[in-house]
């Protein structure tokens, strides 16, 4: 799959609107109303002919925004708490896995990186401190994508866009799925193929997924997670110090934090 055919797989979603996005005011005032939804947990919003000024705006910090340059569109994905929650949740508990390693990491939060056609925006970001020589400044090393588990299919092709634009510098994608109707959450972590695809002399960045687990409680039972014989483990490739991991009852503190404001 080539970048071009990435974007249009992030783009492939259902969204709650699709509309022109002619202004910042009507872009905002729509979103707005898609926020104060009482039961949101995550909503897709699409915009079309939206000029590249617009784009560029942070329309807001409670937003993420993916820009295609070439055919003017925007999605913008509006978390409703339930989304900030493991958000939130993923961030405390990877600073400290991140903070038990040599290296000290820091967290790029929701920067806003340009790939080869799209401007793309995560739901967290780690990098190193130092980083080994070549290596470019402007890719994290470990990626965070929430949403929910009816739009599995745009979660993955994200992990994909991060993967393959920042070739290979991007190590690993978490992408955590959570259910709008039942208390359910799937987190996995996706990473490039090794050893790498070639065809034709050039790399075709391939993508798998390394681990997945499903939080779950089942109505009148116990949060039960499956697997559960191994923590969530953070592979770092080419960097010499211990993987970080989120263990088992971390997940679950995780996906309960969500269910919360889900009220499930």
């Amino acid at each position: 799959m080539d970048l071009t055919d990435l974007d249009l797989a992030c783009f492939d979603v259902e969204c709650a609107v699709e509309t022109i996005g002619s202004s910042a005011y009507a872009i905002l005032s729509i979103l707005a109303r898609l926020q104060s939804a009482p039961d949101l947990v995550t909503e897709y919003a699409k915009f079309t002919n939206v000029p590249p000024d617009i784009a560029e705006l942070i329309l807001s910090n409670e937003y993420r925004q993916l820009y295609d340059r070439h055919t003017r569109s925007l999605i913008v994905t509006i978390p409703g708490r339930p989304h900030d929650a493991l958000v939130g949740e993923l961030h405390l508990v990877m600073a400290v896995s991140l903070a038990n390693m040599r290296r000290t990491e820091w967290s790029l939060t929701t920067a806003r990186v340009e790939g080869g056609i799209c401007a793309k925006e995560p739901d967290g970001s780690w990098i190193p401190r130092e980083l080994p020589p070549g290596r470019s400044e402007k890719w994290p090393t470990v990626i965070l994508e929430v949403g929910v588990s009816e739009a599995k299919k745009k979660l993955r092709a994200d992990a994909d866009w991060w993967l393959a634009n920042s070739e290979g510098q991007v190590h690993v994608v978490i992408t955590i799925a959570v259910s709008r109707t039942v208390p359910e959450v799937t987190f996995e972590t996706v990473v490039l193929e090794q050893p790498p695809t070639y065809i034709m002399g050039q790399r075709r960045y391939v993508t798998q997924v390394r681990q997945s687990i499903v939080v779950f409680r089942p109505p009148g039972g116990p949060i039960t997670a499956v697997p559960d014989i191994s923590p969530l483990i953070i592979t770092l490739q080419q960097v010499p110090e211990t993987d970080p991991v989120i263990p088992i009852p971390s997940l679950e503190s995780i996906a309960s934090a969500a269910w919360r404001w889900q009220e499930l």
